[in-house]
């Protein structure tokens, strides 16, 4: 259980970081835009996931 946790803590912080960088991008070529929301949003549930996922790792439950 711990490998698929670790994977999937991975996965979100992959996809955070790409959600910062089409941020950027959306920024760079759009100005300020509302697309600009959309990474955002992604990158609020990925920070929600990534904090579920490290403290599901201080659980005994998961070990």
């Amino acid at each position: 259980m711990q490998i698929v946790l670790m994977v999937m803590l991975a996965l979100s912080m992959f996809v955070l970081f790409f959600c910062g960088f089409y941020a950027g991008v959306i920024k760079e070529k759009y100005g300020k835009n509302w697309l600009q929301a959309v990474p955002i949003v992604v990158a609020i549930f990925m920070f929600n996931i990534i904090f579920i996922l490290t403290e599901l790792f201080k659980a005994d439950r998961y070990q």
